[in-house]
């Protein structure tokens, strides 16, 4: 994998989305399937747009779950700016399932640099996945 962040449905029903979020800074990877109501791509589109309004701005997303007693793994991305010039970095936590709490075999915790124009672009992709669609992909670049 590409060093940055990539989305890929693996599976649908009426309910539910079964996505694969796979992370990556070129040293460290990591990748979980995860579970996700219909219509929460759109609303994670939504906050990342327009990512940094200025140098204090961060985001948070988490998708999936990280309560070990629910089915499913879960990803978070906390985005932010390492410094005044507006440089932004996303720092990623996976965790499988089987996993239950960070640091445990099956978790991983990452920092990858980004661009804003990439996480705009990433915005955009991830509005236009087809929930429908198994394999529909976004991928957000990394900064390095």
């Amino acid at each position: 994998m590409k060093s940055g962040i990539e989305f890929k449905i693996v599976w649908f029903d009426q309910d539910v989305v079964e996505l694969r979020v796979s992370a990556s800074n070129g040293r460290f990877s990591g990748q979980v399937n995860l579970y996700l109501g219909r219509g929460r791509l759109s609303g994670t589109a939504d906050l990342l747009k327009g990512f940094p309004s200025d140098s204090t701005d961060s985001r948070d997303v988490e998708l999936g779950t990280f309560n070990p007693n629910h089915a499913g793994g879960g990803a978070q991305m906390h985005l932010y700016c390492l410094d005044m010039a507006g440089h932004a970095a996303v720092d990623v936590k996976l965790r499988l399932d089987t996993c239950k709490t960070m640091g445990e075999v099956g978790s991983v915790a990452l920092r990858i640099p980004v661009e804003a124009a990439a996480i705009d672009s990433f915005a955009m992709q991830v509005r236009a996945m087809d929930e429908e669609q198994i394999g529909a992909t976004a991928h957000l670049e990394s900064g390095d």
